[in-house]
């Protein structure tokens, strides 16, 4: 897929970098002030990325550097799970081989905490494409929906609910598998999707890619008001899809996120701690 083009010339200017706002009485800034919205500088961790092991164009050590260069504490290694076939997912048997690759890496690595993950596949029904028993072998489990995307609405709700349900599931990926002027995706019933995600201490994915957008604005601001987690990932395939970052804050800034309800904007200890003990 290729990437939008910038007018010649033009500079990228950090959402929000520009200006702040005062009232004329001199007053702090209301809640939903421009001033206190995430930018592009609070982002700390990407955790949803792809490597050569299934569809993703860098080695595990490649894309730690290239986390490490934009100033991450954190990047998440995690390649397909079996089902998605198209995208070389990975069987159980490569996924242990792949776990220790990771932490080898890991062990190896200064500078950036790499950990092991899956994006794992939510099937038709709602069950997740690998059982508890390698689920829980995972630092992080991004669950997403790739096939089935034409369901009606009861039953993706049902679907998503049931994986949110999961207790190893930390983020859920891309909710509606829309790609933008191609695929509606799924229609599920948000406000149940953001309640259960809040009741389950799950985050709900602003999906950065310009094909996606997913959670959409609107989806952004209902699970704010709720007081659910989001987090903002690149999906990472290539270096420059960390680039991607700016339409996932753009996003967030317009469903009226903070930083302190990112979890990507979280400093290395806080989200370690989240992700060792959430559902635990």
């Amino acid at each position: 897929m290729r990437k939008p083009r910038r007018a010649a010339g033009a500079r990228r200017r950090e959402p929000g970098a520009a200006r702040k706002t005062v009232s004329a009485a001199g007053k702090a800034p209301e809640p939903h002030d421009e001033a206190g919205l995430v930018r592009i500088g609070d982002i700390r961790a990407e955790l949803h990325a792809h490597t050569t092991a299934s569809d993703g164009s860098m080695s595990i050590a490649d894309l730690a550097e290239a986390a490490r260069r934009r100033g991450f504490h954190t990047i998440a290694v995690t390649d397909h799970s079996r089902s998605s076939a198209i995208a070389n997912g990975l069987s159980i048997e490569r996924l242990e081989v792949h776990i220790d690759a990771v932490r080898r890496a890991a062990a190896a690595t200064r500078g950036i905490t790499i950990l092991a993950g899956s994006e794992v596949d939510i099937l038709a029904d709602g069950k997740l494409d690998y059982p508890d028993k390698v689920l829980k072998q995972l630092d992080v489990v991004v669950a997403s929906p790739h096939t089935a995307l034409a369901q009606d609405p009861a039953a993706a709700t049902e679907r998503l609910l049931r994986a949110i349900a999961n207790p190893y599931v930390h983020i859920l990926g891309h909710p509606t598998g829309r790609l933008i002027n191609r695929r509606a995706g799924l229609s599920p019933d948000m406000a149940k999707v953001i309640a259960a995600a809040k009741q389950h201490n799950v985050a709900l994915e602003i999906n950065a890619h310009w094909l996606r957008l997913d959670l959409r604005d609107t989806h952004v601001r209902a699970a704010v008001e709720a007081g659910c987690l989001i987090a903002i990932d690149c999906d990472v395939h290539a270096p420059e899809d960390f680039d991607n970052i700016t339409f996932g804050v753009l996003t967030a800034r317009r469903g009226w996120l903070r930083p302190e309800q990112c979890i990507n904007c979280w400093d290395a200890g806080r989200l370690h701690a989240w992700l060792r003990n959430k559902g635990r």
